[in-house]
């Protein structure tokens, strides 16, 4: 690699590693690092609480995102938190948008309710199910991860697994299933203009007087980019068996989607196709290390990897908290919450539930599973689900080949925090 191409690679790294932090920090607060013991005080003595907790530590709520005094009820336990999700007639999704809705023109999935939500998941889904993903780890997923990363990394025996590899692996390879060109620029510009999006929401005035305006700037500059790349895949005429060719031979309702829609769907698909799979791979990775003998354990055995990324993905997710909304005058825990109240759904809380999860603050691969929540569920649960697993398999059984792979005692000992996008600053390792 020349050394024009190495700085320019370092480049795109750093504003990567800047773009992520600006998430974390936004949706860090003034909460504790570790809010478990929080969460297990709350569960035991107000597992049904009025206020926002995300409010009440300085962090962008989607239970009320403009801070404008809406009633906010924060739930804790998992039993609560899985009823509400399971019924979303009464308890809706539309405040999801609230946030950064406005920079993609409302065009948010997760954002959706009732017949319009089930239409459009129902034409879109298709290529992000559990069979159609699974074809792509041998012909895709897994070239991208130990082709272009992992092999690079190996000669130098220490990196930062956040920075050179947690962050661009994800978005390397869901933008090939895109079938956007491979171009450097490119990626790095679409995602750094995803997570601006997501980091718009913020507590404190005057940085949102800046994330806000560049949310905007940043939907639009994604359209703007998309846009061209759909007419030309459609200039082409060849329709390959990856996102965009599927959409441009899908129907929705009778009729074909013009190149203007895709261009908003892609661009509503790219806000959560890095982000999430590099911090729940970046949590699942520190807990690893942490854990030498878990770690040990899944090497030793690779049928364990599934179980190591539900678990670690339970033990601390990254997706911390949603939101829904009453629609009609509900009762949930025992507690009166009139329509037009907010819930803020703790996810992490639930996730330690110990009605529900023996020995909850353990990592332990042989754990009975209980549906999990750290990808929502009912039918919101994350449609780009199966794909983050894939890539999570193929990333973790390629770092469980470096050999002695542990953590490198020059740096800090990283740090998962949090209360909502949860993850650890930098991974610093080292392998012999």
């Amino acid at each position: 690699m020349s050394t024009t191409t190495t700085t320019a690679n370092d480049a795109m790294l750093d504003q990567m590693v800047a773009d992520y932090s600006l998430v974390t920090n936004g949706y860090a607060g003034s909460a504790p690092a570790n809010p478990y013991p929080m969460f297990e005080d709350m569960r035991s003595r107000c597992p049904v609480m009025h206020g926002d907790l995300l409010i009440q530590n300085r962090i962008p709520s989607m239970a009320d995102y403009a801070m404008s005094g809406r009633p906010v009820v924060t739930l804790f336990r998992y039993k609560d938190i899985h009823e509400v999700l399971m019924n979303p007639t009464d308890w809706l999704s539309y405040i999801t948008g609230d946030g950064f809705g406005a920079a993609v023109d409302n065009m948010l999935l997760t954002a959706m309710d009732g017949e319009e939500h089930d239409k459009y998941r129902a034409t879109l889904q298709k290529p992000f199910m559990r069979r159609e993903i699974r074809k792509l780890i041998d012909t895709l997923i897994r070239p991208v991860v130990v082709n272009e990363f992992v092999e690079r990394l190996r000669p130098n025996k220490k990196a930062d697994l956040l920075r050179e590899f947690a962050l661009p692996f994800p978005i390397r390879a869901i933008y090939a299933y895109f079938g956007f060109p491979h171009d450097e620029d490119l990626l790095s510009n679409l995602a750094s203009w995803a997570i601006k999006v997501v980091a718009a929401p913020q507590t404190d005035p005057e940085v949102a007087k800046i994330t806000i305006p560049q949310s905007m700037v940043a939907g639009q500059s994604m359209y703007d980019t998309v846009l061209p790349i759909v007419q030309e895949y459609r200039k082409r005429g060849e329709l390959r068996e990856d996102i965009l060719g599927y959409m441009m031979q899908t129907e929705h309702e009778g009729r074909r989607f013009s190149d203007e829609e895709i261009a908003n769907f892609i661009r509503m698909l790219l806000l959560a196709a890095g982000e999430t799979t590099t911090r729940s791979f970046a949590n699942m990775m520190v807990q690893l290390l942490e854990f030498p003998d878990v770690m040990e354990e899944v090497r030793q055995d690779r049928t364990l990897i599934p179980k190591a990324i539900s678990e670690t993905m339970r033990r601390d997710p990254t997706a911390g908290a949603v939101a829904r909304i009453a629609a009609r005058d509900m009762e949930v825990g025992g507690v009166q919450v009139p329509k037009g109240t907010a819930v803020l759904l703790s996810i992490a809380s639930a996730n330690r539930d110990p009605d529900v999860y023996e020995d909850p603050d353990r990592l332990w691969l042989k754990r009975p599973m209980r549906p999990l929540l750290s990808f929502g569920f009912g039918p919101h649960m994350c449609m780009g689900m199966h794909m983050a697993l894939a890539e999570m398999e193929v990333a973790l059984d390629a770092m469980l080949d470096l050999p002695n792979l542990r953590f490198d005692p020059a740096y800090p000992r990283p740090e998962i925090r949090g209360l909502n996008m949860r993850g650890p600053d930098a991974i610093h390792v080292l392998w012999d």
